[in-house]
């Protein structure tokens, strides 16, 4: 039996032990007999994990029945999940599993795993639970997914809300947040990479500030709110939402998430600066040998920026992925770069007149990238991409004539060979 075969007999089991195995019974329940409780779990390793997952479990006391209802399931070996995935139409799924089963499998995976038992009327219970049941039916478990605002998070969000007749919203909207970007920042501290080059995909509807309410768009956040909140109830009582909390689980080994992120602008700088350095040296030393290898790193980061350009750009213009839009990245990184390549291959083959067109497009993507820093400066459109700037800025410029060209003038590195009276190569190249 091959693995494949093997991975779909596992995936079927799983799917009928906790998918289709729970059924609900939707015998008449006044709600007394039923508990609430919210349940928050920490991050994981996967990057989708990061940001950790929440789910209400419901005990039917008199039925002996616990369900989980958990709003962030995707399936991977759906046909069409990486198309949708990439024009940002993915579907995400309900479902109900039994309850011990999951805090099993989420405990396995070494993560935080806590308990909230909220302190609801019977009647708003019983309404969740009905409503809760009609949304993980097959016909009705689909939604469209959106990171910010419609996840596993933000549906729960909604749930508990509406059990307390919009209390949570009304008093969570006073309450000022950080923004989008810096709140799913934090979750990638310890991934400072991945989370570098998620921001960057990201522009600038992810920069403004945003309340409380929604930035319980992660789970930890939604938790540290309503483990203290309180609300009144319909006869005027202010009560806590909260009864019990129970710790399921301590992760072993996991660096807590910081309370803030710290965006790493040293390591930025010195990535900035030794790669700046570094094609500086191979520009001058192309002048006597090494042109091939100059050439070529034109050529990487040319097909580096040319690329991560052009994925902005259908993020931009071409996706349903909102927070994408507006991107000021375009203007230092966009698929203008992809030009630079067959100028560089030219500048290996035929010599340096070739040097001096490849030069002149990477000034374009100077000029670009400074059009971008003064509409920073001097518009309103802000974009927290500081990062961006310190490591990319930087390499534009020394692939730029620009410094090359005032390091000759100022004659700071003694006896520089100046490209326009080279001549070993301009037979073969002029034309």
């Amino acid at each position: 039996m091959n693995s494949m075969r093997i991975h779909r007999i596992a995936t079927a089991f799983l799917l009928f032990f906790y998918i289709i195995l729970p059924v609900v019974a939707s015998a008449e329940t006044n709600g007394s007999e039923l508990d609430v409780r919210l349940f928050i779990i920490g991050p994981g390793d996967p990057v989708y994990s990061f940001w950790g997952h929440t789910g209400l479990a419901i005990r039917d006391k008199r039925k002996n029945s616990d369900i989980f209802f958990d709003f962030g399931n995707f399936y991977f070996e759906d046909e069409n999940f990486f198309k949708n995935f990439a024009v940002g139409r993915l579907l995400y799924m309900a479902y109900a599993a039994y309850t011990q089963p999951y805090i099993r499998s989420v405990i396995s995976e070494n993560r935080e795993l806590t308990e909230y038992v909220l302190n609801l009327p019977p009647e708003k219970k019983k309404e969740m639970y009905e409503a809760l049941k009609e949304k993980t039916r097959p016909e009705n478990r689909t939604y469209l997914y959106h990171h910010y605002n419609d996840n596993c998070s933000t549906r729960i969000r909604n749930y508990i809300n509406e059990a307390t007749d919009g209390a949570l919203r009304e008093q969570s909207e006073q309450i000022s947040g950080s923004t989008y970007r810096e709140s799913f920042l934090r979750f990638t501290s310890q991934r400072k990479l991945i989370g570098s080059s998620l921001s960057l995909l990201q522009g600038t509807p992810i920069d403004g500030k945003i309340n409380l309410w929604q930035e319980m768009f992660l789970p930890a956040v939604m938790e540290d709110f309503v483990s203290s909140f309180s609300y009144r109830n319909s006869r005027g009582e202010l009560i806590p939402l909260v009864s019990e909390i129970n710790i399921l689980n301590k992760a072993e080994g996991r660096v807590p998430v910081p309370a803030k992120y710290e965006r790493p602008f040293i390591q930025a700088l010195l990535i900035g600066l030794a790669l700046s350095a570094l094609i500086l040296f191979l520009h001058f030393r192309s002048f006597e040998k090494g042109r091939k290898l100059y050439g070529a790193v034109n050529i990487a980061a040319a097909l580096l920026i040319g690329v991560t350009g052009s994925v902005l750009l259908f993020l931009a213009g071409f996706t349903d992925h909102s927070y994408a839009y507006y991107n000021l990245n375009l203007f230092m990184l966009n698929p203008l770069a992809l030009f630079i390549i067959p100028a560089a291959v030219f500048y290996i083959r035929r010599g340096e007149p070739w040097r001096r067109r490849m030069e002149i497009l990477w000034l374009i993507q100077v000029f670009s990238s400074a059009i971008m820093i003064a509409i920073k400066i001097f518009t309103p459109v802000h974009q927290d991409n500081m990062v961006e700037i310190i490591v990319f800025f930087p390499l534009l410029f020394v692939l730029s004539p620009i410094i090359p060209a005032g390091l000759r003038k100022f004659k700071l590195l003694g006896k520089i060979p100046d490209p326009s009276l080279q001549s070993g190569d301009i037979g073969s190249g002029s034309r």
